[in-house]
């Protein structure tokens, strides 16, 4: 049974039907609500929120759980929120707040809830079907299924409505609209067999995910990642009945560029960048306002906020009130395709001030410029894949990497200067 009282999401329940134990924390160490990530900066909290829409009720309460902290709010490269700066025993209040939200329906799959969806719903120019009602539906299915709560908290979902937008992250199990009555089934980015109705999508990416767990306890394995398993998804594909079908669905991963983009409608979807992926304390409140306004809005892996259905003549206001939540509307931002890790002050592990250089080099690049990331440790958080610029702490030195080639240097500011130098010489 579903589960979705307030007081029940204090702590975990049984896990009926499980095939093999959980995962121990050490293994699979995502955080979530229930589960909350020791930081520099106080504990850390992350909600899930399938397919990156919030509601003006929820953007409220992601607020009023921001406050029991710093009143950071950062946008995931997953399109979840993470709230920082937790005092160690905010667990109980931050469950109670988001549960009565509806963004815990299901404590024992409060890690697991993790689906992308296109942010223009089906809007989108090369959009064949909306996505919200799969989503909805694969979310619930995903619930019910007490199998599915051992689920690996990097297994990824996916609903593309033909744009390609939701299928940049390398998703586990994926459905594509490839027509308006149609949805091909991925697995581990790659096509298969599988046609579905949009009525019957959401069923078969839950059977997609329990074959996933057969296979990895059939190969004796705890497997992540779909990619992890021996055959990668061949197996999971002769479970359902299906096969693998590499060449079958051409791939498109834009991005999601901020700005005014014209709706298949007429309307149009005005779209804002936070930048480093953050918004400062107040900011969340003001979202909330905003989503009152103009409807609910929608978080993308590139941690963009947009708002659909907008008229034209009102696109310029729409883009103020983002502005006024210290989102940056401009198109031709610096900020654009430029990330960086949590930093100095927020863990324990960063060795440099990789925000402030980030920041710095916001003011220095243009319009169309390459994927940029800045790591203040080895480890990379947080780093897309298509990267072609990154700067990454190495010992006590800054690795720099600019496409194929690559140096150290002894501080920020040389590595900034040599980004720079590169931008000027292409």
């Amino acid at each position: 049974m579903r589960t979705t009282a307030a007081h029940e999401a204090l702590a975990p329940g049984p896990q009926g039907g499980a095939r093999f134990p959980p995962r121990s924390a050490p293994e699979d160490a995502c955080p979530g609500l229930l589960r909350l990530h020791a930081a520099e900066d106080g504990a850390l909290a992350r909600v899930r929120v399938p397919g990156g829409r919030l509601s003006p009720a929820q953007l409220e309460a992601i607020a009023a759980a921001a406050a029991l902290g710093s009143g950071l709010v950062e946008l995931t490269g997953r399109a979840n929120v993470q709230v920082r700066g937790l005092p160690a025993d905010a667990g109980a209040p931050l469950a109670r707040l988001l549960a009565d939200a509806g963004l815990l329906p299901s404590p024992v799959h409060d890690r697991v809830r993790n689906v992308l969806a296109s942010p223009l719903d089906g809007r989108h120019p090369h959009a064949h079907a909306g996505t919200d009602a799969i989503v909805r539906e694969l979310d619930r299915g995903v619930c019910d299924d007490p199998v599915l709560a051992q689920l690996p908290g990097r297994f990824l979902f996916a609903v593309d409505d033909g744009s390609g937008l939701a299928l940049s992250r390398d998703a586990d199990v994926a459905l594509a609209a490839v027509d308006a009555e149609t949805l091909v089934l991925l697995l581990a980015g790659v096509p298969t067999t599988v046609r579905v109705a949009p009525a019957e999508a959401a069923a078969v990416a839950v059977a997609a995910a329990r074959a996933f767990l057969d296979e990895s306890a059939a190969a004796c394995t705890a497997a992540w990642r779909i990619r992890e398993l021996p055959d990668g998804g061949a197996g999971i594909a002769r479970r359902l009945g299906a096969r693998l079908e590499p060449a079958s669905v051409a791939r498109r991963s834009p991005r999601l560029a901020q700005g005014v983009a014209r709706q298949r409608d007429g309307r149009v979807a005005v779209t804002a960048l936070a930048p480093l992926g953050r918004l400062e304390p107040g900011a969340a409140e003001r979202l909330a306002v905003l989503a009152a306004r103009w409807g609910d809005v929608r978080i993308s892996p590139w941690r963009t906020v947009t708002v659909l259905d907008v008229l034209p003549r009102e696109a310029d206001a729409a883009q103020r009130d983002l502005a006024a939540c210290d989102l940056v509307p401009a198109p031709d931002s610096g900020w654009a395709a430029l990330s960086a890790c949590a930093g100095m002050g927020a863990c324990a592990k960063a060795r440099f001030d990789v925000r402030a250089a980030a920041a710095r080099r916001a003011g220095q690049r243009t319009h169309g410029m390459p994927a940029e990331h800045w790591s203040a440790c080895e480890r990379r958080c947080g780093e897309p894949r298509d990267a072609t610029l990154s700067v990454a702490a190495e010992g006590e030195r800054l690795a720099v990497s600019m496409g194929d080639r690559r140096r150290t240097v002894a501080t920020l500011e040389d590595a900034v200067e040599l980004l720079a130098a590169e931008v000027s010489a292409r």
